[in-house]
């Protein structure tokens, strides 16, 4: 019976690395098929949605439902990633500038800009998350991802940690960037907003209750 259990639960993390790195590999095609521009957002949804089937527990055809996930979001995507390129190259600009400069007043701004690139990455991955599971407006999605940004800090905590150890993990293991970069941070991102999100309904819940 133990051996039976010990044999199924390699059986399923085999199954899950086989998963994520063929994931990863349809990610890098389709965002090279997109000219690398068109093709970075459309793919990111596609791979996040995918995965989100298989943390649900459903077990659909791997590269279908990829391909129907990435044409019928590619359009929506890229306005969306649009607006994360405008706001990520002001912030890009602005480091650059107070890197340059030297008083305390420019340190102090550079380390501002420093923060908020950190609640900007954070924002990014919520609204992902977001995006791939519930069915709402852009700009909806963009809101709710600020309130669950500054309202969740653990999940917040693990979506930073756990990208800091896939970065970590991928500059020390030569070869294993290309096949579990991009779906191991979809890993992370997804779970983590699943706490927040979790939480938040949670929270709802108490309240409706209390009224």
């Amino acid at each position: 019976m133990q051996l039976g259990s010990f044999s199924n639960g390699i059986y399923v993390v085999c199954n899950w690395i086989a998963r994520l790195a063929y994931l990863n590999l349809l990610w890098i095609l389709f965002t090279l098929s997109g000219f690398v521009i068109f093709g970075f957002f459309p793919a990111t949804i596609a791979m996040l949605a995918t995965l989100r089937q298989y943390l649900l527990k459903n077990h659909p055809p791997v590269f279908q439902t990829f391909w129907q996930y990435y044409k019928k979001e590619f359009h929506n995507s890229n306005k969306l990633g649009l607006i994360f390129v405008a706001f990520g190259s002001i912030l890009y600009v602005n480091i650059t500038f107070l890197q340059s400069a030297s008083n305390e007043t420019a340190a102090f701004l550079l380390y501002s800009s420093i923060i908020m690139s950190c609640i900007y990455f954070l924002l990014i991955c919520y609204t992902l998350a977001s995006y791939v599971e519930f069915d709402q407006p852009l700009r909806t999605h963009i809101k709710n991802a600020l309130l669950i940004t500054i309202y969740s800090p653990i999940p917040s905590l693990f979506m930073i940690f756990g990208t800091a150890a896939i970065y970590f993990a991928v500059a020390t293991i030569s070869g294993l960037g290309f096949f579990f970069s991009v779906s191991l941070l979809g890993l992370v991102i997804l779970s983590s907003a699943s706490l927040a999100f979790k939480r938040i309904t949670r929270k709802q819940e108490e309240m409706s209750n209390e009224t």
